[in-house]
């Protein structure tokens, strides 16, 4: 069992997050695509991939697979036992392209599930944007990989731990590789809701902690957001021509729209999901290596797009130059791929371990002035008893959400009372960027 205490404010915003997202579900200006008549649609296609992502041919041109013509076609709601009950208007097919459009009486509700059979065959995918009378949204490809994530969430609901799960946050976790490790496996099913419902209660009861001092309306600003950027992903998706670029490029827009369009700043947002993270992969031990090892790229991926923007953001309120803040990119971008191409978990450690190297290279040149006190302030984060030393010790194994949030803020503290000591003399908006850069640089 997950160790979780709740205690005054963090209750009070634990449920306003709960809130948030219901709010989110019902709004009604979820970038609705079309509208006219009494009905809500949806649009959708099976996917010509089949859920295997395509890649450039020789040619350069994308390599294709024919579409799937006369499946049937309907739209379901998940009820509290796991079964689906048909809520569309009538069953459609698919036409020459893989395309449908259904219908639904429904309104005001997200959620849904396309579900999409031939012969032996059937594809799923949730519909992430809320219906509304009059107009139409849009379902995300049909394949093997949206199957295997509607299967989860539909296990999270039967299970009744799906109040606080976002479920677009199941087709960012897993792309077709880590869908193919545990689709069908039932134990790897079971590791993953487990991580999955683990990582949204710890991001949850971060949230609510009073070093973020996140207000409830701009919890429900970031929640409102999310309801805007999912409806976009969802309609990117369905529009794209199914490579792993588009997929990727359709999920770092979502993470930057939330962050752009809420109140709540890069580096809160980044450093909410590297509690996440943490959670997360702390919750896999028992899964299989190569299990793991999938979901953890994605979403390490997700967080590394988060961090360098929190890190670019950080350093231009530092002072830095465009040249300087260029190389902050390049850095990250360096990690993301580095990610990407990770053999093991330890090498992904070893992608951040550069990264933060090439980032405090880049915080000496910024700040020149103070760069020997940066040197000191770094090298004490990482000695021996020093706060990294104490927060990976108090991270080490534990599934304890408590444990994890609490070691992270006091890590967050310590790092922020050092550099204030250190740089006497930097102006209030230095100080304060080189704390949160060094605390982003060192948090992995």
């Amino acid at each position: 069992m997950f160790n979780i205490k709740k205690h005054g404010n963090n209750l009070f915003l634990a449920v306003i997050i709960a809130t948030s997202f219901l709010l989110a579900s019902c709004s009604k200006d979820e970038n609705p695509m079309e509208s006219g008549g009494g009905t809500a649609k949806v649009a959708g296609r099976i996917s010509s991939s089949n859920g295997v992502p395509k890649t450039l041919s020789k040619t350069g041109s994308v390599e294709s697979t024919a579409s799937v013509q006369g499946a049937a076609v309907i739209l379901a709601q998940v009820q509290a036992d796991g079964s689906l009950k048909t809520v569309s208007t009538q069953t459609v097919q698919t036409d020459i392209a893989g395309k449908f459009v259904v219908e639904t009486n429904l309104s005001g509700t997200a959620n849904l599930v396309v579900v999409a059979t031939q012969g032996a065959a059937e594809w799923r995918a949730i519909v992430s944007s809320t219906v509304q009378s009059g107009n139409t949204v849009y379902a995300p490809p049909l394949c093997e990989e949206s199957t295997t994530e509607t299967n989860l969430y539909i296990k999270l609901v039967s299970q009744g731990r799906a109040d606080n799960i976002d479920a677009a946050d199941l087709k960012i976790l897993l792309n077709a590789q880590a869908a193919l490790q545990i689709k069908g496996n039932a134990q790897a099913e079971a590791d993953f809701i487990n991580a999955f419902h683990a990582q949204s209660q710890a991001t949850a009861q971060a949230t609510g902690n009073s070093y973020f001092g996140l207000t409830s309306s701009q919890i429900q600003a970031m929640m409102h957001a999310k309801a805007e950027a999912k409806a976009k992903l969802d309609l990117a998706l369905y529009n794209s021509g199914d490579t792993e670029d588009e997929a990727e490029n359709g999920i770092n827009n979502y993470e930057e729209s939330v962050c752009n369009n809420s109140s709540v700043n890069a580096s809160v947002y980044a450093k909410l999901m590297r509690i996440g993270v943490t959670t997360f992969v702390n919750a896999t031990a028992s899964m299989t290596a190569n299990g793991r090892l999938a979901i953890a790229k994605c979403f390490s991926k997700r967080y590394a797009f988060m961090l360098n923007v929190a890190m670019k953001q950080q350093f231009q309120a530092a002072g830095a130059t465009d040249a300087q803040v260029s190389a902050v990119a390049s850095a990250g971008a360096v990690l993301y791929s580095s990610i990407s191409s990770s053999s093991d978990l330890n090498s992904m450690a070893d992608a951040f371990v550069q990264y933060h190297s090439s980032i405090k290279s880049q915080l000496k040149i910024t700040l020149s002035s103070y760069a020997s006190s940066i040197e000191t302030v770094d090298t004490n984060i990482n000695s021996t008893a020093s706060a990294k030393t104490i927060l990976n010790a108090s991270l080490s194994g534990t599934i304890s959400l408590d444990a994890i949030v609490n070691a992270y803020v006091a890590f967050f503290n310590s790092v922020k009372s050092t550099t204030q000591v250190a740089l006497v003399g930097a102006s209030s908006a230095q100080v304060n960027a080189a704390s949160h850069i060094l605390i982003l640089a060192n948090m992995n």
